[in-house]
């Protein structure tokens, strides 16, 4: 039983990382994207990579706020005390 209950848990820490690093992920790959956009074909200042960094953090942060929800969903539906009392 512990090791199976070791592994869950290195499962969902695992998770917990991908969540938090999805916003910091989508503003420095977009970024970078507009930095080479800026760089190489359009050669203006760091229009594109602002953008882009800023859009990469907002579909980041929706990525987060979807997969935590249904990381909510999933801790709520397996557990055995759902009615809400905390003394169950």
């Amino acid at each position: 039983m512990g090791a199976s209950n070791n592994k869950d848990d290195r499962a969902r820490q695992a998770k917990a990382w991908v969540l938090a690093l999805d916003p910091l992920y989508g503003m420095v790959g977009l970024g970078a994207i507009g930095f080479a956009i800026d760089r190489w074909v359009v050669g203006s200042g760091r229009t594109w990579m602002l953008a882009l960094g800023i859009t990469g953090l907002v579909v980041g942060f929706y990525r987060f706020i979807r997969e935590a929800m249904a990381l909510n969903r999933e801790q709520t539906g397996s557990s055995s005390r759902t009615d809400g009392d905390p003394n169950t």
